[in-house]
């Protein structure tokens, strides 16, 4: 919306600034005859770019061409150009003049307010335009004193945030060596179950290290472990005649061989 507007605003300007030229055409061609004896008008229009009322004039004698360029702000000023079509012997009148023919050695020829003020006006738009530089200066200043906080509050936060995470990282390092100083050595367990197997096979008689319950009264006692009996040379060497004899039995059997409960040696047909 503001770009139409501020679009609007400035066909309306241009509008009005060929509107004024064109309305008075007559009389600044008298000014730039004045000015420029032996020139004459040859175009007329608007640029559009800078919204400046132009006119093109030429010497017949000597071939020269110049452009006198007006400003909106120039034809539209009650104490300059409206002020002369008031009154033709206005003051303002020569200093117009004046204005045109010191440009007279330029192809362009720049007629604007700020070339035709007076002492005066020039001490007054030096007032202003001092009061306006430093009012800039001081939003200028005001602009980068924020902006040096705001650095300086984006580095402190980045301090603190820094410091909380080295704090962070402190005490987590703290709880693992903890944790690891908690944990047994694989040594030390090793060495423990070799002490607690020695102390059982010291102290038990025959059940392994392990203390046996305490009996009730009235119940039997265990029974000692009994001595296997003794065997007799006679009988071990029978065992042995007969394991002998039955590995011979063994060995006969087989195609061919003498059939169980025969004679020892096959009979001859």
């Amino acid at each position: 919306m503001g770009s139409v507007r501020m679009f609007r605003d400035r066909v309306v300007s241009m509008e009005q600034t060929q509107e004024i030229g064109e309305r008075h055409i007559d009389l600044l061609c008298a000014l730039a005859v004045e000015a420029l004896p032996g020139y004459a008008l040859v175009a007329h229009g608007l640029d559009h770019e800078r919204d400046h009322y132009w006119l093109s004039l030429a010497n017949a004698a000597t071939g020269q061409t110049r452009r006198l360029v007006f400003t909106r702000m120039f034809l539209s000023d009650a104490r300059r150009l409206p002020a002369v079509v008031a009154d033709a012997n206005a003051p303002v009148r020569a200093q117009i003049v004046a204005c045109i023919r010191e440009q007279e050695v330029r192809a362009e020829i720049f007629v604007s307010v700020a070339g035709l003020l007076t002492e005066e006006e020039r001490l007054e738009r030096d007032e202003i335009e001092a009061a306006w530089r430093r009012k800039h200066e001081a939003a200028q200043a005001a602009r980068r004193a924020e902006e040096e906080r705001r650095a300086r509050e984006r580095r402190r936060q980045m301090q603190q945030e820094e410091e909380r995470r080295q704090a962070q990282r402190e005490q987590e390092r703290r709880k693992r060596a903890a944790a690891d100083a908690k944990q047994p050595q694989p040594g030390e367990r090793v060495g423990r179950r070799r002490r607690r197997r020695g102390r059982g096979r010291a102290g038990g008689g025959g059940g392994g290290g392990r203390p046996q319950p305490d009996q009730p009264p009235g119940s039997a006692a265990p029974r000692p472990p009994q001595a296997a009996p003794a065997t007799s040379p006679a009988a071990a060497h029978a065992e042995a005649g007969g394991g002998r004899r039955r590995r011979r039995r063994g060995r006969g059997r087989g195609p061919g061989g003498p059939k169980p409960g025969g004679g020892g040696q096959p009979s001859s047909s």
